[in-house]
């Protein structure tokens, strides 16, 4: 047990900061934290809170109080599974770690089950945040007796282990019976598509059974034959065990839940004492096979002006690396698509649909709305795609390469600033426009929602590139563990909360409650960007600069 212990904490410490990146920027990090706590994650609980609780008093009247909590239970458990299934692949093959703990004298079930506890505790903490604050709603609506907050942090804790185990399983056998995942590549172009599909598959599903309106949900969660709840209770049967521990408050269905997750993790140890190590030796013997065709193409190399030779290179980095592609690239592409669900899924209370009848009706209200959500979107997906918040991150065991190439730091950091506003401006400007005409809001109303737009890219951009700077973390053994273990992109998604949170909500207070036209405010919103657009690229070419000259190598 004190090996396994001991597995555990190696492998969480090796996705973390390390106690010396840690150690550099103490204050920094707490500050950043106390950010991303009080105005990420507990916003974020306390809205799902709120939305369980008003569903399940709604529904406790028509005696089905559970169903919105256990569905949302369930929907959870569905994207633990998706987004685990890339995770489980990463850490079981794709890790740095493998090629030091086989030779070590330890059977395959304690490796992977180190491997596993260890992508529990570091994948699941968001998670967890969730499932509490689910429960917190279901039991305060419900008035439930007070030892069914000790079931509910059980649960918080257990909940995710069915849905992982189920990853586990299906990697090794994947493994085992195909010969074409031999890279992690592989693994997360087909992740990437089924996460895509199962989004679409569950947005499809509710639009069919009438939206999201308030109306609809509770007639659909009323009928205790629901078919979503039903099929998914076949696939998770954990979840209605443990809340009916909760409301008929028998020890039987605790046991049975328990019972579920130990037997869960019991089929796939067995499984992965069988097969784990001869599916992983082949993962092993494919990647050398890798680095000697890479080793061929070194001679096609060519030189070239610098700025133009480093702006291809973060280009090809971020296209040709499939980890910086789904995580980095694609969310530019696709966040249109949820913003169309969430339109459809409105159903007869569609918030949206007044929105767009009253920028059709030219009320300034609501193109002073418009605008500033334009500003928000754009600071919030140049943040959210990480591509300046990770670009010395990217760099890693390589940060050598940046310091000795015939660039300044400020021209590389130009560099990574530009491919950012590229990616994110060029997908902005597309919808934006698009939105403009679609809207009828005008030539010139449409070249200043462009120009909002840019300077919110840049912005963000100047900034994410900033943060990361600070503090980079460049020891990491996979692409997917550089952004996974970089608190810099959650801690500059927290910042960009804040500032558009405070600039959105100025501008709304002014125009609602001064005389203050919105022209004003719209100029106003304009000068602010400029500003920060500044104040961003100050902070890279004074304070950046001397981050990356203190970087260690």
């Amino acid at each position: 047990m004190s090996i396994y212990l001991k597995l555990v904490k190696a492998l969480i410490a090796s996705v973390e900061p390390t106690a010396e990146e840690k150690g550099r920027k103490k204050i920094f990090y707490g500050i950043m934290a106390f950010i991303a706590v009080f105005f990420i994650m507990i916003p974020m609980a306390f809205l799902i809170g709120i939305i369980i609780y008003v569903l399940t008093a709604k529904l406790l009247q028509l005696g089905s109080g559970q169903n919105a909590a256990e569905l949302f239970l369930q929907l959870t458990a569905v994207f633990s599974f998706v987004f685990g299934l890339n995770v489980i692949f990463s850490v079981f093959y794709f890790s740095g770690d493998i090629e030091s703990l086989l030779p070590l004298p330890l059977r395959p079930s304690k490796i992977i089950a180190s491997k596993f506890t260890a992508a529990l505790i570091s994948e699941s903490i968001m998670e967890f945040i969730i499932i509490i604050a689910v429960f917190s709603g279901y039991i305060i609506a419900s008035g439930l007796p007070f030892y069914t907050w000790i079931i509910a942090l059980f649960g918080m804790i257990t909940l995710p282990i069915v849905p992982l185990a189920y990853c586990a399983v299906i990697c090794i056998i994947v493994m085992l019976i195909t010969g074409f995942i031999k890279n992690k590549d592989t693994v997360n172009k087909i992740t990437g598509v089924l996460t895509f599909a199962v989004i679409i598959g569950l947005a499809v599903l509710i639009s069919k059974s009438g939206g999201l309106d308030t109306e609809h949900l509770v007639n659909a969660l009323s009928d205790r034959n629901n078919s979503l709840i039903g099929i998914l209770g076949v696939i998770f049967p954990h979840i209605s065990f443990l809340m009916n521990s909760m409301t008929e408050h028998t020890i039987l269905n605790l046991l049975i839940y328990i019972g579920i997750n130990i037997l869960a993790v019991a089929i796939f140890m067995i499984i992965a004492e069988a097969f784990y190590l001869d599916t992983v030796a082949g993962v092993s013997r494919s990647a050398v096979s890798k680095k000697k065709s890479l080793s061929k193409s070194i001679s096609s190399v060519k030189a070239g002006r610098p700025s133009i030779s480093y702006l291809k290179k973060e280009f090809r980095i971020l296209f040709r690396t499939p980890a910086y592609f789904m995580n980095c690239i694609l969310i530019n592409l696709i966040w249109p698509i949820f913003l169309y669900l969430i339109y459809v899924l409105q159903g007869k209370t569609n918030f949206l649909s007044s929105f767009i009848d009253g920028i059709n009706s030219g009320n300034e209200f609501y193109v002073l709305i418009f605008i500033l959500g334009i500003s928000a979107v754009s600071v919030l997906v140049t943040a959210a795609n990480c591509i300046a918040s990770s670009a010395f991150t990217r760099e890693g065991s390589h940060l050598a390469f940046i310091k000795y190439i015939p660039l300044s730091y400020m021209a590389q950091i130009n560099i990574k600033a530009l491919v950012s506003i590229i990616i994110s401006g060029a997908g902005m400007l597309i919808y934006v426009i698009a939105a403009s005409l679609y809207l009828h809001l005008g030539i010139k109303l449409m070249l200043f929602c462009c120009i909002i737009s840019l300077l919110s890219v840049a912005f963000a951009s100047y900034f994410g590139i900033f943060m990361d700077s600070v503090n980079p973390k460049l020891i990491w053994d996979s692409e997917l563990n550089a952004l996974r273990g970089n608190y810099n992109i959650f801690f500059n998604m927290a910042m960009a909360i804040v500032i558009e949170g405070i600039t959105c909500a100025g501008a709304y207070l002014a125009f609602s409650f001064t005389n203050i036209g919105s022209l004003i405010i719209m100029l106003s919103l304009l000068i602010l960007l400029m500003i920060l657009t500044a104040v961003s690229y100050l902070l890279c070419k004074f304070k950046a600069t001397a981050n990356i000259d203190k970087m260690s190598v």
